[in-house]
């Protein structure tokens, strides 16, 4: 009985550790596809691009957060969507959007 009940153990571990190993492919992946998106098919280059990274929230949405080094206090939220990478939103680092703030790197 108790080599039955180790061994489930070690079975919902390794389950654990190849959810968590997947979730951070998927992640990078996703990053790297909006990075080259940028990089590509919008013209900046590394140096534009001060941090990047993306986050599983709610419904499930894959979202993508770029903030440029020439506008710190702006965040940039991309989706790939059916093979369309897109900016969807954008919103102040810190508090929320009063209406007024210009972003820099706005898509329409």
């Amino acid at each position: 009985m108790k080599k039955i009940k180790i061994i489930l153990l070690v079975i919902v571990l390794m389950a654990c550790a190849l959810g968590f190993a997947g979730l951070k492919i998927f992640n990078d992946k996703t990053t790297s596809e909006v990075e080259t998106y940028l990089l590509e098919k919008k013209g900046y280059n590394h140096n534009d691009i001060y941090k990047i990274y993306t986050q599983i929230g709610k419904a499930p949405l894959v979202s993508t957060t770029v903030i440029f080094n020439d506008d710190r206090s702006s965040r940039y939220f991309y989706r790939n969507e059916n093979g369309k990478i897109y900016q969807y939103s954008r919103a102040p680092v810190h508090g929320v959007d009063d209406g007024i703030k210009l972003y820099k790197h706005n898509e329409e």
